[in-house]
């Protein structure tokens, strides 16, 4: 008895939610005059190309340090350092890896150790990983490519087709 009190009651709540969405919509389709709140169906809008405007402000930042915290630095003496610094250092040079170049892998199979075959030079050397030839030392083979060592500098070098 208790649980259909409580779906009469739902149920006229139901009814009353729908009556009000229903009443709602018949007096908003019925009203014919435009009320203040819905835009005009054919306003004009003023034509604006969206271009960036030019600033005209300027920023005069010669006051004083208000907390006295920063001294007065001659900028023309920082921009000499400078200059200065970057023409003592000069670039290192790139290096040029095209005298090694890995051609293929193969696969010992007794000890199951890939093999790398490198040209170097122009000639061929087949190096498992931790060999040197020509001073070059075979770090990583990773099949598609490996990881050599020369004079000190590490590069990947990738399979070379042709």
């Amino acid at each position: 008895m208790k649980n259909k009190r409580l779906t009469y009651a739902l149920g006229v709540a139901v009814l009353v939610v729908w009556g009000l969405i229903i009443y709602r919509f018949v007096a908003y389709v019925k009203t014919d005059d435009i009320s203040d709140d819905t835009p005009a169906a054919f306003t004009k809008e003023p034509y604006n190309d969206y271009a960036v405007k030019r600033d005209t402000s300027t920023l005069n930042l010669k006051y004083s340090d208000p907390f006295g915290l920063v001294k007065t630095v001659d900028t023309n003496k920082i921009i000499k350092k400078r200059v200065e610094l970057r023409s003592a250092i000069a670039p290192q040079p790139v290096f040029n890896w095209d005298f090694i170049k890995y051609t293929g892998y193969i696969r010992n199979p007794e000890t199951k150790k890939l093999i790398a075959i490198l040209q170097i030079n122009g000639k061929s050397a087949m190096l498992a990983e931790g060999e040197v030839s020509d001073n070059v030392k075979l770090l990583k083979n990773m099949q598609d490519s490996v990881k050599v060592r020369f004079n000190g500098k590490v590069k990947y070098i990738v399979i070379h087709h042709g």
